[in-house]
């Protein structure tokens, strides 16, 4: 999906809030990713895509975490 500039955070607050390219693409990648609408999502688009960007991720991650699986693997079933 392409995004408009100001469609996740105002132009007029990019510089206020550090909101720069990077975090602008990955907003787009994460709409595709997790099949997200604007605006119901709009927070939790600028949510992952602060904390991605500060993580150094280039995209988001496409499986979950090494310790999310570990704990699936000890369930009891019967």
């Amino acid at each position: 999906m392409i995004l408009g500039i100001d469609d996740i955070v105002p132009e007029a607050l990019h510089r206020k809030v550090g909101w720069d390219m990077r975090h602008h693409y990955m907003a787009e990648k994460i709409v595709d990713r997790f099949g997200l609408v604007l605006p119901r999502d709009r927070e939790l688009i600028r949510q992952l895509a602060v904390v991605y960007v500060l993580g150094g991720l280039k995209a988001p991650p496409l499986r979950e975490p090494e310790h999310a699986r570990a704990s699936s693997k000890t369930r009891i079933t019967s």
